[in-house]
């Protein structure tokens, strides 16, 4: 990621489920996050999560299945029913790509891909992965992401070494998304899915990517991160059987 010279706002986070990159989507600076509050109010936050729809709309083309639409909201009501923001107008759309990829923004916002359900070979799995993105707002990973970032653009300007806070940010995305996998899989365990959902989805597709060559030296650490993160849900979901 390339620190950008004036931060207008970060409007979206997108979550790659296979490579643990961060998309910051900028926009104009009609919106601004209130500096002296610790984390954005779910108003500020619904309303910051109806730029980045409209943005989303505009880059991509969404598919209109009443059916599907469907399905997947009812997976994701029975998601949120069991999270810690229930206030939250949680929603999911698909957008029309072949790419295996979910993401999610701001106020409840979560997109999935064309090329994601294709490759899902069970409710279990979806449930799984819009989990995880329920979890990112759960946890509120969009205002802390903004502070964090907005500290790094802070210390630059003060002549701290960039890429040093870069990395430490970069290190605490892939908490984040630690974090967001193992409340994911409880959520989805909460809500009567097998947890081990999204674990199967992501070992599956490793596999896939491997049989295919896209892991070379360079990607190496991509990798490893999502082996350690497969293992380390897998270990959660033995605890929670455990507990029961």
């Amino acid at each position: 990621m390339v620190l950008i010279r004036k931060l207008l706002v970060i409007i979206a986070i997108q979550t790659s489920l296979f490579f643990t990159q961060e998309c910051l989507i900028l926009a104009d600076d009609t919106w601004q996050l209130d500096d002296n509050s610790a984390e954005m109010s779910d108003a500020d936050e619904i309303a910051l999560g109806k730029k980045v729809d409209e943005y989303i709309r505009h880059q991509f083309y969404l598919r209109n299945d009443p059916e599907l639409n469907k399905v997947l909201n009812d997976i994701t009501q029975r998601l949120t029913s069991v999270s810690e923001r229930k206030t939250l107008p949680f929603t999911c759309d698909i957008i029309q790509s072949h790419s295996i990829n979910a993401f999610s923004a701001p106020g409840g916002h979560i997109y999935v891909t064309e090329g994601l359900l294709k490759f899902a070979e069970t409710e279990d799995e979806v449930a799984g992965i819009i989990g995880h993105e329920v979890a990112h707002a759960s946890l509120r990973h969009v205002s802390k992401l903004y502070r964090e970032f907005m500290e790094i653009l802070s210390q630059r300007d003060k002549g701290a070494d960039s890429a040093a806070t870069l990395s430490l940010f970069n290190c605490h995305l892939e908490e984040f998304e630690q974090e967001a996998d193992t409340t994911g899989v409880l959520y989805a365990h909460k809500a009567g899915f097998n947890p081990n959902g999204l674990s199967d989805f992501l070992e599956r597709h490793l596999n896939q990517l491997i049989q295919e060559g896209v892991f070379g030296l360079l990607r190496f650490g991509s990798f490893t991160t999502i082996s350690s993160r497969i293992n380390h849900m897998r270990e959660y979901t033995r605890s929670l059987t455990i507990k029961e």
